[in-house]
């Protein structure tokens, strides 16, 4: 009987769900809180899954065994590609990361398949974090589970070297400006000098302005900011003024 009500329930969840039927889901957990456990019923309604990740570092290298034990630990969808590890510029794993849902869990068959450096780890790291998304490896050298207390304490130490990270580059950056400018290196346009390039577009801007197009529209095209277009326009008007008092001259 048991059974029975369980693969019905089921029945019933993927129906609402498919249906958007909140008011039916909440008679349904109230009706079955007995017979079937809350976390199954919050996993259909919530629709919350199991992602994995596998990667080799080139095609000559075979991917099945990390699928295979990817497949073993639930994983529902398996993003994977053969390409270097050494940064994150990576089309399936950018892929995987846009998909991502609150409470998800990627999962991956050891900490050097999703990244090869602790800078790329942290940055990945950092990114399933601020998406509400846990990480677990399965290797047993590395084993990593953010589901867990020590694993959630991972993520926090992460957090915290990605931060000292940004402010240690910040403070290099700040100081090297500072040496320059003590060498006497300008940074920025001279004050007055024009962009060379905006001459080239000067005729163009012009037209559009006279077609009625917006700055707005004018500065994607053109690659000119606001101000440079305002002193055409300025410009537009003045020569226009000058020619209507000579006539009335």
């Amino acid at each position: 009987m048991e059974i029975l009500w369980y693969n019905q329930t089921e029945i019933l969840l993927y129906s609402c769900k498919c249906n958007k039927d909140s008011t039916l889901i909440r008679i349904i957990r109230v009706l079955c809180t007995k017979i079937v456990q809350l976390s199954f019923l919050d996993k259909i309604v919530q629709n919350i899954m199991k992602v994995g990740y596998a990667r080799v570092s080139s095609t000559t290298q075979d991917l099945e065994l990390q699928k295979h034990e990817l497949l073993k630990a639930g994983c529902e969808k398996i993003f994977s590609e053969s390409v270097s590890g050494k940064d994150n510029n990576r089309t399936e794993l950018i892929k995987m990361i846009d998909s991502l849902r609150a409470k998800d869990t990627v999962i991956i068959y050891k900490i050097d398949r999703i990244a090869r450096s602790l800078k790329g780890l942290i940055d990945i790291i950092e990114l399933l974090k601020n998406k509400k998304v846990n990480l677990i490896s399965l290797d047993s050298g590395d084993s990593v589970d953010t589901t867990s207390p020590m694993g959630k304490a991972f993520f926090q130490i992460a957090g915290v070297f990605a931060e000292l990270e940004r402010g240690m580059i910040s403070a290099r950056t700040k100081a090297g400006i500072a040496k320059a400018k003590i060498d006497g290196v300008k940074f920025g346009r001279t004050l007055g000098s024009k962009n060379p390039k905006t001459a080239e577009k000067i005729e163009k801007i012009e037209i559009f302005l006279k077609a009625g197009k917006s700055y707005d529209w004018i500065t994607k095209e053109l690659s000119v900011s606001k101000k440079t277009i305002s002193d055409i326009k300025k410009s537009i008007l003045s020569k226009a003024i000058s020619e209507k008092s000579e006539v009335y001259a």
